[in-house]
């Protein structure tokens, strides 16, 4: 019988590469293995830390939106009001010696009409305190009622609330707010008494 000579050079380095094989599978087997609960549940903690932080950070960032507009509002009310109480030319100043300016806003109004009735209250059937002439000057009040009113006026009926305003002499009371007028005008096809 004739023997067969195998070349042992060329299965070495294949025997060796097949250990190293299968030594890195054992290893790599074992480090994913799911039978380590640590490591899958660091993995897991890992996974459930990182989406809580993506919506705490969602959370913050919505909230800070929501503190920025909230503090925009606040800006844009006390801009408002400020322009509303910054005193105008026209506006009358109180001095004293030593004191402090006082400024007040007065809003002047003016009657539209010759003979417009002051009247003690929001209503034609308050008594009359006082009749404007024609361009006759008082202080608004700042306060109107809440509803509107449709009076007969002759060839001109308007809606308007009644105002309430403050006479030259001090005393106070309510005009039909279609009758007055921040400027000097003279309203026509009103008829009156």
């Amino acid at each position: 019988m004739s023997k067969t000579k195998y070349n042992n050079a060329r299965l070495v380095p294949f025997i060796l590469m097949s250990i190293v094989t299968l030594i890195f599978l054992f290893w790599a087997m074992r480090q994913c293995s799911s039978s380590d609960p640590a490591t899958a549940n660091q993995v897991e903690e890992t996974e459930r830390r990182r989406y809580l932080d993506t919506l705490i950070q969602q959370d913050n960032k919505l909230l800070m939106q929501r503190k920025l507009d909230s503090i925009e509002q606040a800006a844009k009310a006390a801009a408002l009001l400020r322009g509303m109480t910054t005193p105008l030319p026209g506006d009358s100043l109180v001095r004293g010696y030593g004191v402090k300016t006082v400024t007040e806003r007065v809003t002047p109004l003016y009657s539209t009409i010759d003979g417009l009735n002051v009247r003690s209250g929001p209503s034609l059937k308050n008594g009359v305190l006082a009749r404007l002439p024609l361009y006759g000057e008082v202080t608004f009040l700042n306060e109107v009622t809440d509803s509107l009113y449709q009076l007969d006026l002759g060839d001109f009926k308007p809606t308007a609330p009644w105002v309430k305003v403050r006479l030259p002499d001090g005393q106070e009371g309510w005009v039909y707010g279609a009758l007055v007028s921040y400027y000097k005008f003279k309203q026509t096809g009103v008829k009156t008494d």
